[in-house]
């Protein structure tokens, strides 16, 4: 981000004084209720009410347009119908305002881009920025500016949200201001026709008063400048981020919201994770996110201790631990010796989660400071599944006192509980109404924690470029015929079983005579991608009889699938032996630009869609992480007495598929499926590659 945009920025959220134009003193209309939010926020600056008729709104002199108010106005807020707004605009450029929040409705969204455009030239050719349009406004608490028709959020504190809907705007907000959480600021997005969310997460990333970034987003306009900027900003603070749209349905409902671009969910999601961010499932758990990320201190690793009231509780709290990748270890040899001589009697055998039952606060105290002393966990959750008096005091000194993390569950009903709850926060802690939300939030922290400990070890090495133009927009592409794909990555030192194209059943018995049997015939047809649904794939082949016989079926297949195909022969490949099988494949993300995948291949890509997505650029390290990341690892790793097979051909084949795409812009997909794993090496045993017509 520039100098020249943070001082634009500042110019709208450190603004000293600013005019609402569309100011009523009708209760009913967004004007009233905007000026109301100002005024009851807190706003000390100079407020200058705009509206045709004159006189006093709310107890302040409004004046008939901007150009009247005899001051300098820092902020415009605009709120007057769409087609009035690019006139406003005039004004305020005339009025040399610093800055414009724009809540009016009715352009792109709703059809008319036109006006849109126009507002969007003005900005341009004056250098005004501005938020919006169609959005629910601002409020940025240091500086007490709540500009926004509802709601007016006074409760200070660390969190700054960004999203795409009012409402989501609006519900985060006063979760965390109900809660005793409080927000730093939160920004309503719209259709972000000047500043967009880069501008945000870059502005927020060298804001003092933000310790967590929280976004809710539908889709981004530009996906390589995004994620330097999540990355950037990822390198400050924690950011959290909640994409929509993962299916069909969803998808649809952002582009007629918003007209924004979703992109693939999966992809998103592991461009965020690759670039630093947690990221999210529900807006529940964005929030659980966010706050656990504010307080609970950095974990030093995965192991967790729960201390229950219960063993109900213990056990929720061990299923979401397995969900999250956490480590919750068996106690110590001893350790129930020791509870006993303190006084302590678990109602059952002591284990990991620990049910102490309903005892005093005193009993979880000594039970967790005996647990940190013997360095039990990284992260011990105080799990309370009944309201316990002296709770908010027990986990205040536990915070202070243990090297250990500290979450709070406190699922006991009553005011207890919710009084509790709301004081533990403001003593800056994490508490939540459930085990599951707790450890969920206990994750966060810890894959945040992670991520901290990387980016301050993590040797610099160079990673495959991506292309300079990574959203090029939609173009005709062909596919290759395999035999160029193939020869096309025997250039990037991409392994393939020996072949050789044949054009006659004589031809392939020759070809099949200097390979060795078995071989594998497959057809060749620009016209037929799908060469095993065709018919157009023969295997296990042991003699020249034999394969001549398959020649002439694939031929006849061939021609009953797509009877005007054309047919430039088959390939005679040498069989490889059995193994597992994986997939490799890069597309150019319409978001992203190039985009690699990994995942097992068979049923786990089909059915399971098991598989992992990193964008350009990438390191080893990613690659890596790509692998390990799948569910299906541990078949790679050695399952059940199986050999493990060679992680690091395989991380070859990504870089060099990376490097491919970097060099090859021109490449719109590319599927390498299947991979045949090995205790050694492997083999690409088929090839699917398109590339864009010039």
């Amino acid at each position: 981000m520039t100098q020249e945009t943070v001082r634009q920025l500042d110019g709208i959220f450190k603004a000293r004084s600013l005019a609402l134009i569309g100011a009523s003193s009708d209760p009913d209309k967004l004007g009233y209720m905007t000026l109301d939010s100002i005024v009851s926020g807190g706003y000390e600056g100079s407020i200058y009410p705009v509206n045709p008729k004159g006189g006093k709104i709310m107890g302040l002199q409004a004046y008939g347009s901007l150009t009247e108010i005899p001051a300098p106005v820092d902020l415009a807020v605009i709120i007057v119908p769409a087609k009035f707004v690019p006139g406003v605009m005039r004004e305020a450029v005339g009025k040399k305002v610093k800055g414009a929040v724009i809540l009016s409705a009715g352009f792109r969204e709703a059809g008319r881009a036109d006006l849109e455009e126009e507002i969007a030239s003005i900005a341009r050719e004056n250098n005004l920025r501005f938020v919006g349009p169609n959005v629910q406004g601002i409020n940025y608490l240091p500086n007490k500016l709540c500009a926004m028709f509802f709601p007016v959020i006074t409760q200070r504190g660390p969190l700054t949200v960004i999203t795409q809907s009012g409402s989501a705007t609006a519900g985060l907000a006063e979760w965390a201001a109900e809660e005793g959480v409080g927000i730093n600021a939160a920004v309503n997005l719209g259709n972000q026709t000047n500043l967009c969310e880069s501008d945000y997460l870059d502005y927020f990333a060298q804001d003092e008063n933000t310790e967590v970034i929280v976004m809710y987003l539908e889709g981004v306009a530009n996906g390589p400048r995004f994620l330097a900027s999540l990355k950037n900003a990822c390198l400050q603070k924690p950011v959290v981020i909640l994409k929509s749209g993962r299916t069909e349905a969803g998808e649809r409902s952002v582009r007629s919201h918003t007209g924004a671009l979703a992109g693939n969910h999966r992809v998103f999601n592991s461009a965020c994770r690759q670039a630093g961010a947690i990221t999210a499932d529900t807006i529940e758990h964005l929030y659980d996110c966010a706050k656990g990320l504010v307080g609970i201190k950095p974990p030093r690793g995965n192991r967790v201790l729960s201390i229950a009231t219960s063993g109900g509780m213990g056990t929720l709290a061990a299923d979401q631990a397995q969900a999250e990748k956490l480590d919750m270890t068996p106690l110590p040899e001893g350790f129930a010796r020791e509870l006993k001589e303190q006084g302590l009697a678990p109602l059952t055998k002591p284990s990991n989660p620990l049910d102490l039952g309903y005892v005093p606060a005193a009993d979880f105290q000594k039970a967790a400071l005996m647990a940190d002393e013997k360095g039990v966990a990284d992260t011990i959750l105080l799990n309370l599944g009944d309201p316990v008096p002296g709770a908010v005091e027990t986990a205040d000194y536990l915070n202070r006192t243990m090297r250990a993390s500290l979450a709070i569950s406190y699922l006991g009903g009553g005011q207890e509980e919710r009084k509790g709850r709301v004081e533990i926060h403001k003593l800056g802690l994490a508490a939540y109404p459930s085990p599951e939300r707790a450890m969920r939030a206990i994750g966060a922290a810890a894959r945040r924690a992670e991520i901290t400990r990387a980016q301050s070890t993590s040797v610099s090495e160079p990673a495959i470029p991506a292309p300079a133009n990574t959203n090029a927009g939609p173009s005709e592409s062909r596919f290759l015929l395999e035999p160029e794909a193939v020869e096309l990555l025997s250039s990037y030192g991409v392994s393939y079983p020996r072949h050789e194209l044949a054009r006659s059943p004589e031809e392939t018995a020759e070809i099949a005579d200097r390979l060795g049997y078995p071989v594998v015939l497959k057809v060749v047809s620009p016209d037929v991608l799908h060469k095993t649904e065709a018919g157009g794939v023969m295997v296990g082949l042991s003699s020249s009889q034999a394969l001549k016989k398959a020649y002439e079926d694939i031929m006849q297949n061939v021609s009953s699938y797509a009877p005007k195909a054309r047919i430039e022969g088959t390939l005679v490949c040498r069989q490889a032996p059995k193994g597992l099988e994986a997939i490799v494949g890069a597309v150019q993300d319409a978001v992203f630009g190039p985009t690699l995948m990994f995942g097992l291949g068979g049923i786990h890509t089909e059915l399971f869609t098991d598989v992992s997505f990193r964008v350009l650029p990438i390191q080893r390290a990613d690659a890596e992480e790509m692998i390990r990341e799948i569910k299906g690892f541990p078949l790679l790793s050695g399952f059940r007495g199986n050999p493990g097979i060679d992680i690091g051909s395989l991380i070859e084949l990504i870089m060099a598929v990376s490097k491919l795409m970097a060099d090859r812009p021109e490449v719109r997909e590319l599927d390498l499926n299947p991979v045949r794993l090995y205790e050694q090496g492997l083999a690409v045993l088929d090839v699917r590659l398109a590339v864009t017509e010039s």
